[in-house]
């Protein structure tokens, strides 16, 4: 691919300018006005989450009376153009500075300059790896994302959702607060230069759409679907073949047979990114992930220089958040699925067999990733531990009561 075919290639949609933030350059006062960047990682179609982070910087704008403000935006990390003019930028889309490539001087001041003084730009999709090693090396300060889709970068990031057969949206809350959940996923991003709090929570993910209804393990066989995620792993133990595809391409590539089927997101999201008009078959539930979550991903560095007392807020801010996206999806859930339906969908669940022969492929994937990574291994452990004392309490009170509500749709 010729430089001008890479450029047009690489710079569809907007930029992050690299001389937003430079690695170290930032050491506010507890009294000087704090400027951040977050770079939005999810599709901009899908409304709610975007929703979220927009209220999530609003609010922290407010409580600290301006003094921090974030500015949102589409994630995508701007290099100069000439980054592909005898360099190649590396994953996180630093290029070596001027002075080590020619004779100039090194420095901030020379790096701000050389980044800034580009007309032509050479853009890095907002890719999950992008942006880890963006916020990392302080090219951005903060990201908003999913941080599950990362566990091939980092295993025990698969922790930071619900896992395959792993927790639902509550109990992954308290494992994260009481079990060992934060400290876990806080080792994992210190080695990438990263932390981040939870920002966001979406639910039990429905497990997608499917062309014909799936009823036995074997219909997964040689499926083409679109999933990403440790959930990728799970399915193709099961024989399926999963492709990794923008999430805001599904449909485009439902449409043109790349693919045969979807990893669904949730009613909600679903619906905006129109699978529903390729494929009939809507399965529930995403087995291989107990609850989706998003992260506010801060550069760690920055993180720390920061006063007490701004941590606070951000931390606060990012826990109302959570919550609140959470109860967004729920109320929005039911409306959305009954489009859906209307709409010609046909609703269908898993069937036992295929659960359990999921679940058994789950045990699989996590016992080999364990077995090559500590840390993956010490996360599990302690879910696992949760797990068992969640699914002993679970069935008496929250999961009886809402068995029986759901059988009588609260009718006498």
């Amino acid at each position: 691919m010729t430089d001008l075919a890479r450029r047009r290639f690489l710079t569809a949609g907007g930029l992050i300018a690299a001389s937003a933030t430079l690695p170290g350059a930032r050491a506010a006062r507890a009294d000087e006005a704090l400027n951040l960047r977050m770079a939005y990682g999810l599709p901009r179609i899908l409304t709610t989450p975007y929703e979220a982070a927009e209220r999530f910087a609003a609010d922290i704008a407010e409580a600290s009376e301006g003094a921090i403000a974030i500015t949102l935006t589409d994630g995508r990390i701007r290099l100069p153009a000439s980054a592909s003019e005898g360099s190649e930028a590396d994953a996180a889309g630093n290029v070596p500075q001027d002075g080590q490539e020619d004779g100039q001087e090194d420095g901030e001041e020379d790096a701000l300059e050389s980044s800034t003084r580009a007309i032509e730009a050479i853009t890095v999709a907002p890719t999950p790896e992008v942006l880890l090693d963006a916020v990392g090396s302080g090219r951005i300060d903060m990201a908003y994302m999913p941080l599950d889709s990362l566990h091939e970068r980092e295993p025990a990031l698969a922790f930071a959702g619900g896992a395959p057969f792993g927790l639902n949206a509550r109990q992954h809350q308290a494992w994260w607060e009481q079990g060992g959940g934060r400290e876990s996923i806080d080792e994992a991003l210190a080695r990438h230069g990263c932390i981040a709090l939870p920002c966001g929570g979406a639910g039990t993910p429905m497990g997608g759409f499917y062309p014909r209804e799936i009823t036995g393990p074997d219909d997964l066989a040689g499926l083409r679907i679109r999933i990403d995620g440790i959930g990728a792993q799970v399915l193709r133990e099961l024989g399926a073949e999963p492709q990794a595809i923008p999430a805001e391409d599904t449909a485009q590539a439902l449409r043109e047979g790349e693919i045969e089927a979807a990893c669904g997101f949730g009613p909600v999201d679903d619906e905006m990114l129109d699978i529903h008009t390729m494929a009939r078959f809507y399965h529930a539930p995403a087995f291989w992930q107990g609850t989706a979550n998003f992260h506010a991903v801060i550069n760690l560095q920055l993180w720390r220089a920061m006063a007490p007392a701004r941590r606070a807020i951000i931390t606060m801010a990012a826990q109302a958040t959570h919550q609140r996206l959470l109860a967004r999806y729920d109320y929005r859930a039911a409306p959305a699925l009954r489009r859906l339906v209307i709409s010609g969908i046909e609703l269908r669940y898993f069937p036992q067999e295929v659960m359990q022969a999921g679940l058994a492929a789950a045990t699989r994937v996590h016992d080999a990733l364990a077995r090559r990574d500590a840390l993956y291994e010490r996360a599990y452990r302690s879910m696992l531990a949760y797990r068992t004392d969640a699914l002993l309490w679970w069935p008496v009170a929250e999961l009886s009561f809402d068995s029986f509500m759901a059988r009588s749709r609260g009718e006498p």
